[in-house]
């Protein structure tokens, strides 16, 4: 796949680190910036999307994601994730923000159809109410990632929103990476979707963000200087099996050698369809700024980790509307006015790319995120109907924003008919 703003999917450039994995190699600096450095184009973006499945008629887990795979011909769009009462929705490789929309809209609409009668989709962070996690799915990597998080594997159920964004070139590419690791607590604060757990207000925006901590390597990514570097890091992690590829890298922000794109994992999952959107434009419109600035020579910032980690506590933590600290004096700032002059400096590039429509989007979520309506739904309705209504919102903002984009659905749509990605079916495979 080629296109002004496309890169070739499934080429030779991705075969270097898992030929060099499959020889029992630890992939070298060659086979790791390959991806980005053989890429014609960048910028082309993708998600996944992780959802839980609830009860047809009550809020309880669901095991219900072989059953919707199957249901499902075994679509591509549609991954198992740890919990048998999860799945995972992933986008072909687009051009753009509002493209990868449709695809998460149209597949939200046919596991709906899928799951008719025995489940329900919910997008989310964390399961509100649920006491318990489910069963776990039976996969070997699954049951490895188990055996050595113990603690996690009996306690932890998240879902998150994962945008890909192609870049070109690995010095750029990591130059994009290292100042993009700054911009990780806006993400965390803009995406908090997950305020309560077990029946509680947990006292924080984004659940998914504490509860992915008892997992090593989550939160803030540390930065490389160059790619030995990450060459370096990788082989130790493999060398006493920590950390066997860089698949095993849950950091909030992650370069995948594989597909040669910078992977933003902050988010928890949307339950409005435009929020996801809005999240994908913002990811792809802020790498294309940063490295439009690489490009002109100018020397991007590199925070340290530890001040990054601190904002991003913040940005999780914060009870409601969302505050941040600035990285260079450590003042605090209410999250409207730091993300409105941030769009006015990508409002060129928005321009650009076309993902105006996407930055307004996100100006709206600075002032009232997804969690500040889950506990304006609560104060109404309490938290017994929460699960239903995240339900119901999950399933009509994707038809809503089909509808939006002239695409009519009946009852079940075919991605081929919503989708204007290019090239062929391909996805973003890398699984937790």
């Amino acid at each position: 796949m080629t296109s002004e703003l496309g890169f070739p999917h499934g080429s030779s450039r991705s075969v270097a680190v898992t030929s060099e994995l499959a020889d029992g190699l630890p992939p070298s600096v060659r086979a790791l910036r390959s991806a980005f450095d053989t890429a014609a184009l960048s910028l082309t973006v993708g998600a996944e999307e992780e959802l839980l499945l609830v009860g047809h008629r009550d809020d309880r887990l669901a095991p219900a994601a072989r059953d919707a795979i199957d249901a499902l011909g075994g679509d591509d769009r549609y991954q198992v994730e740890f919990r048998s009462s999860q799945i995972e929705l992933v986008t072909r490789p687009c051009l753009s923000a509002a493209d990868v929309g449709r695809e998460l809209a149209a597949a939200r609409v046919d596991l709906a159809e899928a799951l008719r009668g025995r489940a329900r989709a919910v997008a989310c962070g964390s399961h509100p109410t649920a006491y318990g996690v489910g069963p776990m799915t039976d996969r070997d990597r699954y049951h490895a990632i188990a055996r050595d998080n113990r603690w996690a594997a009996r306690r932890m159920l998240t879902c998150g929103l994962h945008v890909h964004v192609a870049l070109a070139n690995g010095d750029r590419a990591l130059a994009v990476y290292n100042a993009l690791r700054g911009y990780v607590p806006e993400f965390a604060a803009l995406a908090a979707n997950s305020p309560f757990h077990q029946s509680e207000d947990s006292g924080s925006s984004s659940a998914r963000l504490h509860l992915n901590r008892s997992l090593s390597r989550h939160g803030v990514p540390p930065a490389f200087p160059d790619w030995s570097a990450y060459s370096d890091f990788v082989a130790w992690g493999r060398a006493g099996g920590a950390i066997p590829d860089p698949s095993y890298h849950w950091w909030d922000l992650r370069l995948h050698p594989v597909h040669g794109t910078i992977e933003v994992r902050a988010c928890d999952a949307q339950t409005e369809l435009g929020d996801a959107v809005a999240l994908v434009g913002f990811a792809q419109t802020l790498v294309a700024w940063l490295a439009g600035r690489y490009d002109r020579g100018e020397s991007l910032p590199v925070y340290d980790s530890y001040r990054i980690a601190e904002g991003l506590w913040m940005a999780a933590h914060t009870h409601v509307h969302g505050a941040l600290l600035d990285l260079e004096t450590g003042e605090r700032e209410s999250l409207g006015p730091r993300i409105g002059r941030l769009l006015e400096e990508l409002a060129p590039i928005a321009s650009e790319l076309g993902t105006e429509r996407e930055l307004v989007r996100v100006a709206l979520l600075a002032r009232r995120r997804g969690a500040d309506r889950q506990r304006e739904r609560v104060g109404r309705a309490g938290i017994g109907e929460l699960v239903d209504w995240l339900a119901e919102r999950t399933l009509a903002s994707a038809y809503g924003y089909l509808a939006r984009s002239g695409v009519a659905v009946a009852p079940a749509v075919d991605v081929a008919d919503v989708s204007s990605a290019v090239g062929a079916a391909s996805s973003f495979p890398l699984r937790r």
